[in-house]
């Protein structure tokens, strides 16, 4: 299987104040990074960890992330994550530590 490139590379402003890292794969496909997407859900990096989908390598000339493979999320993804997330805070099945306040 080829690895997908992220070929352009831009920082996202989706929320007001909080900016990440977005990128454009090959095929057309507009990601976030892993550290991104983290920011915009309000989470640890790491709870980000169980649910790895893309890796790809980054080849756009203006990202500081050029020539390192990075993970990467989409836009389904990242709203299966907050639908997921926002039905189980709504249920309260959420422990106190899992619950992210901003």
């Amino acid at each position: 299987m080829t690895e997908q490139k992220a070929v352009y590379y831009g920082q996202v402003e989706l929320i007001p104040g909080i900016v990440c890292d977005g990128y454009v794969l090959d095929d057309d496909t507009a990601v976030m990074s892993e550290r991104g997407t983290a920011n915009l859900l309000g989470v640890d990096q790491k709870q980000l960890n169980r649910v790895r989908t893309n890796l790809v390598e980054v080849v756009a000339k203006n990202s500081p992330h050029k020539g390192r493979d990075i993970v990467v999320y989409d836009s389904n993804i990242i709203e299966n994550l907050i639908r997921g997330y926002s039905l189980a805070l709504a249920s309260h099945s959420l422990k106190t530590n899992q619950r992210a306040y901003r």
